[in-house]
């Protein structure tokens, strides 16, 4: 009898496991605050600097969040809305903002290969987290040529976009692979006691390590017009 709980039991917990099919991104690396903190400096800078505006520029909840810059510039260059108003927007959702201003519906992930599209349809996310992360790794991709492969596997084994920039920074830095970096981050070690390892100077990690290999315009908000007063005859 208790041979057969013991197996019905196991069964159910394989059956679970298996059809948990995000259970990786259930599961994040945990962040310090300190390390938070450079990658958010960094984020702003790299934005900034491929984006070609100043980060004052930044709406105060994109500061908080820095992972919105990015559906949300990238929206605005596609549309050629200046991204106030999409903004003012924002609660509708990034898909549905990007329906109503005329993109398709695969605009989000139709810059990666046929072999990562798949990735986009993870159940376990919602429509804003799946177009963050797409739009994210396509930064990322396209700032510091960085495999969309990579990002989308360390991603699974929890690391946060935070370490995806830090780490991809770091590797152009000192011109090595970021993966023994992502590897020390799963093990639990955080940025500084890696920063410590590679003889880097930990404040340093928030310091862009190299131009973008390209820069986009964003359109800006046209000044209202002034009413032109009728000439007196």
């Amino acid at each position: 009898m208790k041979k057969t709980l013991f197996a019905f039991a196991l069964s159910l917990l394989l059956t679970c496991l298996v059809l948990s099919p995000a259970l990786a991104d259930a599961t994040a690396v945990h962040i310090s605050l300190s390390d938070r903190g450079l990658a958010f400096s960094l984020m702003q800078q790299t934005a900034s600097s491929y984006f070609q505006l100043k980060i004052g520029d930044f709406h105060p909840s994109v500061k908080k969040s820095p992972v919105q810059a990015f559906p949300l510039f990238y929206l605005s260059i596609a549309t050629q809305t200046p991204p106030e108003t999409i903004w003012k927007q924002k609660g509708k959702g990034w898909g549905k903002l990007a329906k109503e201003l005329g993109l398709p519906a695969n605009f989000h992930g139709k810059y990666m290969s046929a072999k990562n599209k798949h990735k986009k349809g993870s159940p376990a996310k919602n429509d804003d987290a799946i177009f963050e992360e797409l739009l994210t790794i396509r930064f990322l991709h396209e700032y510091y040529g960085a495999d969309p492969d990579l990002l989308f596997y360390w991603r699974s084994r929890g690391l946060t976009y935070e370490d995806l920039f830090i780490g991809i920074n770091l590797g152009c830095r000192l011109q090595k692979s970021p993966v023994d970096f992502f590897s020390l981050r799963v093990a639990g070690k955080d940025w500084r006691l890696i920063a410590a390892e590679v003889k880097v100077p930990y404040s340093t990690l928030s310091k862009p390590a190299a131009a973008p290999k390209k820069t986009l315009s964003l359109p800006k908000e046209k000044p209202p017009q002034k009413n032109k007063k009728a000439k007196k005859k």
